[in-house]
């Protein structure tokens, strides 16, 4: 069974393909909701990243919000780079372990894991490919603000902290371009999932 690294920058739709690649038959590993547990209250980066952003970044609750802390991260490269020290071996780990489940279960075709930093948090290495979702980028910046209610000058901010697109393409064994329709994608993974599949 294969393991593929689906990766993309934000907006590009890596939740459309992914979702294509359930339906196709995939295991999917999301780290973004792996992510978003391991910052929990009681989990293990809560605290370092509670102490290093401050209760401002706190909800009512005692939970991090997110929002909030996107907005901080987005716009300071050096943030963002301390969010994912702290997050990434937690991430790595989680993931290592639904990989070993998926195999055992053996029910799969193949294994993606979906994870916008999967190059920064060293998973390129368990990968048998990379393959990348490509949308142009007036598109990526139309979704970004849809999808998160944001302001045109934070959604270009957050794809500018992001790896450029020929960074994007160099480590990729397939792009899958999602700036069209659902049937174009679908009819992408189609293809992909019977040449790794």
């Amino acid at each position: 069974m294969k393991v593929i690294g689906l990766t993309g920058g934000t907006g590009s739709g890596k939740g459309v393909v992914s979702q294509c690649l359930r339906e196709a038959g995939a295991a999917i590993i999301d780290a973004d909701l792996i992510a978003h547990e391991i910052i929990k209250k009681g989990k293990p980066a809560y605290e370092a990243l509670t102490s290093y952003f401050g209760r401002h970044i706190l909800r009512e609750d005692g939970e991090i919000f997110r929002r909030k802390l996107g907005e901080i991260v987005f716009r300071d490269k050096g943030k963002l780079e301390f969010l994912n020290r702290c997050t990434h071996k937690y991430i790595a780990q989680e993931i290592a372990r639904q990989i070993q489940e998926a195999m055992e279960l053996g029910k799969k075709k193949l294994i993606v894991i979906d994870a916008p930093l999967l190059v920064e948090a060293g998973l390129v290495e368990i990968c048998d490919a990379i393959w990348v979702v490509y949308a142009d980028e007036e598109v990526r910046v139309r979704r970004i603000m849809e999808r998160d209610g944001i302001l045109l000058e934070t959604a270009k901010a957050r794809i500018e902290n992001q790896k450029s697109w020929a960074e994007y393409k160099s480590y990729a064994q397939e792009v899958i371009d999602n700036s069209g329709t659902l049937e174009r994608v679908q009819s992408q993974v189609a293809t992909l999932m019977k040449k790794y599949g």
